[in-house]
C-alpha cells in the first residue's frame, strides 16, 4: 500500500469516509484491505462511523450502479485524460453531471449522523432584549412571540433589540433567515451593516461578510434603506448584493439555492472550486485549503452535505477531481490530480 493509498482524517488518523474512497478505488488490495480492517477493529468509534457510512451507501442500493452514474465517472475521466493530453476543457460541463450525480450518491452516502444544534443562548443587555446566536456548523430557528422565526445560520448571531413598538431585530454577523408574521401596525425591521431592511409579512435571508451585505426575498415585499443610497423596494425572486462601498445591485437568482443551507445542504452551480471551497469551510471547524490557482479557479457544480467536509472531499476523490492531503492539523489541502 503506497502513500496515496492510506486513509487519513485529522491529525492523521483515518476516517471511514477516506476509507470508503479507497476500498473503491482497491476493492482487490489485500494489503489495503487489512489495514482497513485493523482500523476498524482499533476502536469502537471507528466500527461505528463505518457502519454508518455503509448503511447509507446500502440505503442507495442499486443507484451506485446506474449506468447514468456510471457513463458520468467515464465522461469524467475521459475528460481529465484530455486535459492532461494539453486540452483545456472546463470542468464545467463534465463535472456539472458527475458532480452533481455525485453529491446526489457519494456526497449524500457518505453524510454522517445528524448532529443537532444546542439550543440558542439569549442573555439581556442594555442594547438588546435578548441574543441569540450558532456555533460553527450549527443551525437554530428561533420563534418570536408574534409567531415570526428567526432561522440562524452558521456562526450567526442576531440581537432582539426592540419588542414594545416595533419589531426591531440585528444581524450583528452571519446569515438568517426570517419568515415574519403580518401587522401592518408593527413593521419588521431588521438592521444589518448599517442598512435596514423593513418587511411587513414576507420570507427573507439577509447575510453579512467582511466586504459583501446581501438580501434574498422568498416571498412578500422588502424596503431595502442604506446610508449612501436611496431606498429601493424588493420583489420576491429577487436578489440585491453591495460589495464594499459600491452600490448596490438587484438581480434574479435561483433562491432555493441560495437557502438550500435551511435544510442541511449547500446547491454550487459553475462556481469556483476556491468558492466552494470557501462556502463548505463556513460549516465546518475542519477546514479545507486550495493553494493551487488553476485548480481553485476551475467551475464546480453540486450539492452538498454542509459541514460534511470528509463526505465533500471524499466526493471529490472519488470522481478523479482532486488530490486530497490531511496534515497533522485539523485541515485538508487539495491538490491538482498528476497523471499517472
Amino acid at each position: 500500500m503506497n502513500d496515496d493509498q492510506r486513509a487519513e482524517g485529522p491529525s492523521g488518523d483515518p476516517d471511514a469516509a477516506s476509507w470508503f474512497v479507497r476500498l473503491q478505488r482497491q476493492p482487490d488490495d489485500s494489503e489495503l484491505r487489512s489495514a482497513f480492517d485493523a482500523w476498524r477493529t482499533a476502536d469502537p468509534s471507528h466500527a461505528r462511523a463505518w457502519a454508518e457510512v455503509a448503511r447509507t451507501w446500502d440505503q442507495l442500493g442499486d443507484l451506485k450502479d446506474d449506468p447514468e452514474i456510471l457513463a458520468a465517472r467515464a465522461a469524467m475521466k475521459a475528460e481529465l485524460a484530455a486535459e492532461r493530453r494539453g486540452s483545456r476543457m472546463p470542468w464545467a460541463a463534465g463535472i456539472a453531471a458527475a458532480v452533481v450525480t455525485g453529491g446526489a450518491l457519494l456526497g449524500y452516502g457518505l453524510w454522517g449522523p445528524g448532529r443537532g444544534p444546542d439550543a440558542p443562548t439569549a442573555a439581556a443587555t442594555p442594547q438588546a432584549v435578548a441574543i441569540y446566536r450558532t456555533m460553527v456548523g450549527e443551525q437554530q430557528t428561533v420563534v418570536l412571540e408574534d409567531g415570526s422565526k428567526v432561522t440562524l445560520n452558521t456562526d450567526t448571531e442576531v440581537q432582539l433589540t426592540g419588542w414594545d413598538g416595533g419589531r426591531d431585530l440585528t444581524l450583528v454577523q452571519g446569515e438568517a433567515y426570517f419568515v415574519v408574521a403580518k401587522n401592518t401596525e408593527r413593521p419588521f425591521v431588521v438592521t444589518a451593516g448599517g442598512r435596514r431592511v423593513t418587511a411587513l409579512g414576507t420570507a427573507f435571508a439577509v447575510r453579512i461578510e467582511p466586504t459583501r451585505w446581501s438580501v434574498a426575498l422568498m416571498e412578500g415585499k422588502v424596503r431595502i434603506e442604506g446610508p449612501q443610497a436611496a431606498a429601493v423596494e424588493m420583489e420576491p425572486g429577487q436578489y440585491l448584493v453591495q460589495d464594499g462601498d459600491h452600490p448596490w445591485t438587484i438581480e434574479r437568482r435561483n433562491l432555493e439555492d441560495l437557502t438550500s443551507w435551511r435544510d442541511g445542504s449547500l446547491t454550487f452551480e459553475n462556481r469556483p472550486l476556491g468558492q466552494v471551497v470557501e462556502e463548505m469551510n463556513r460549516y465546518s471547524r475542519r477546514k479545507v485549503r486550495v493553494a493551487d490557482p488553476v485548480l481553485a479557479s476551475r467551475p464546480l457544480s453540486g450539492r452538498f452535505k454542509s459541514g460534511d467536509m470528509a463526505g465533500f472531499v471524499a466526493t471529490l476523490e472519488a470522481y478523479g477531481l482532486v488530490r486530497a492531503e490531511r496534515g497533522a492539523t485539523d485541515t485538508i489541502d487539495l491538490h491538482p490530480v498528476v497523471s499517472e
